[in-house]
């Protein structure tokens, strides 16, 4: 197969996928799925776009900002929400098959990838009015966006892949720790001449956008709910930790207690309403933070262990189908999904994983290949992801952990590619 043939073949895989995508979920695009925080959504998407407007609410901007620009017609944001999705996944299928040496794994790529876009967990969520269906695409595209870069470096290509960075932070605050992540890593990179120092150029700018992040954050006060759901959920039924943070100056009251295993908006939002919690409140606002930072640090070994324990559980995603839409019919039969996104062996599947990159690193892999650097920077936060994902909020923690599980996902496929691409198994047979 030529070059030209193979690119005619992508682009009649691209139209029936499309095509597929858009035609056989018309109902739920009539109807799409609305939730107990859509409401908190639409509100939000109502106030001003320009500082402080939407930007300094209680709700990260960006989902807002869609249904803004649908004018709160849910219907015509599940429709951009889709458009978005097919074209990020595209973007990244036809991007990793070019990255890529024999023919027959360009085509095996691009088909494999837009397949796993199909399975339910991660194509569900166009078909609801919540925040997920903007986050895995805008993580797609920016996946997309840095293997480009890696093609070639330009400066259009940089503005880019900062500009999806800075819009995947602003969708979910948990993504901002992403960007820290791999800005880390960057920075990691060019200390030990792995990289040149012109990744810099992206490094400083995403550290930039981790800070401003929290900064809005702390403005709009969006950590108060996930903290106090911590607070109910984990804090006031360990004596332990009740103790410590009693010791961080926490006032524990017989009114604070009663919220044991209460979410923050349970008991009639008393975190928020109940008079006798202003002290509560006071001392939250001014110390709950750093209290809580410190508690995760003084044992690190427990910290990191509850999420070990929690990894396959949260990654299976068994409750997410709660969430999607009645009228959601996925595309393609339940028995593959497995395959694509091996859920019964994710641990070990890490695992795996994670050596293979560790390998990668000790090779520098990324000299035979640039899509090594890439899988590099996709794996190795996955356990850290995770962490700042589980302790960061104690409500529906499988839901938040969705952008982890894409990423071993992706990790997965792309040690694959990178792999079948070294050991060609068709290796001059073509």
């Amino acid at each position: 197969m030529t070059p030209r043939k193979l690119n005619f073949l992508l682009v009649i895989i691209f139209l029936v996928y499309a095509f597929a995508r858009i035609s056989t979920n018309l109902p739920a695009l009539e109807k799409p799925r609305e939730l107990a925080d859509t409401k908190s959504y639409l509100r939000v998407s109502q106030g001003k776009f320009l500082p402080p407007g939407i930007w300094l609410d209680d709700r990260s901007f960006v989902f807002p900002l869609l249904l803004k620009i649908a004018e709160q017609d849910v219907s015509q944001a599940a429709a951009l929400q889709l458009g978005f999705s097919v074209i990020a996944w595209a973007a990244l299928a036809y991007i990793v098959s070019a990255s890529l040496r024999p023919l027959w794994l360009k085509l095996l790529s691009f088909g494999i990838l837009l397949t796993l876009s199909l399975v339910r967990y991660f194509a569900g969520w166009d078909y609801v009015m919540m925040t997920e269906s903007l986050s895995i695409s805008w993580f797609v595209l920016f996946l997309a966006l840095g293997i480009w870069l890696t093609h070639e470096w330009k400066m259009y290509k940089v503005l880019a892949l900062i500009f999806s960075g800075f819009l995947l932070a602003f969708t979910r605050d948990t993504n901002a720790y992403l960007l820290l992540m791999i800005s880390g890593l960057l920075i990691i990179s060019v200390l030990f001449r792995w990289s040149s120092i012109r990744v810099l150029w992206l490094a400083i700018p995403f550290l930039f956008i981790f800070f401003f992040n929290n900064y809005t954050s702390d403005l709009g006060s969006r950590w108060v709910f996930p903290i106090n759901n911590v607070v109910g959920r984990r804090i006031l039924v360990r004596s332990e930790a009740l103790g410590y943070f009693q010791s961080c100056g926490m006032p524990v009251t017989p009114e604070l207690l009663s919220l044991r295993n209460e979410y923050a908006n349970g008991r009639d939002r008393a975190f928020y309403n109940d008079p006798a919690l202003e002290g509560y409140r006071q001392w939250l606002a001014a110390d709950g933070k750093s209290c809580y930072m410190k508690w995760l640090l003084a044992d690190p070994a427990r910290s990191v262990s509850e999420v070990l324990f929690e990894f396959d559980s949260m990654m299976r995603f068994e409750k997410l189908l709660n969430f999607l839409s009645k009228r959601y019919d996925p595309l393609i039969p339940y028995f593959m999904e497995p395959v694509l996104y091996p859920v019964k062996l994710l641990p070990s599947l890490w695992l795996i994983l994670t050596v293979i990159a560790l390998r990668a690193l000790w090779m520098q892999a990324w000299k035979s290949n640039k899509l090594w650097g890439i899988h590099l920077l996709l794996c190795l936060p996955i356990l850290p992801h995770l962490f700042i994902t589980w302790h960061g909020d104690a409500m529906a923690p499988d839901r938040h952990a969705l952008s982890v599980g894409l990423q071993i996902a992706l990790s997965f496929w792309l040690a694959v590619f990178l792999l079948l691409d070294r050991y060609d198994p068709f290796k001059g047979r073509q």
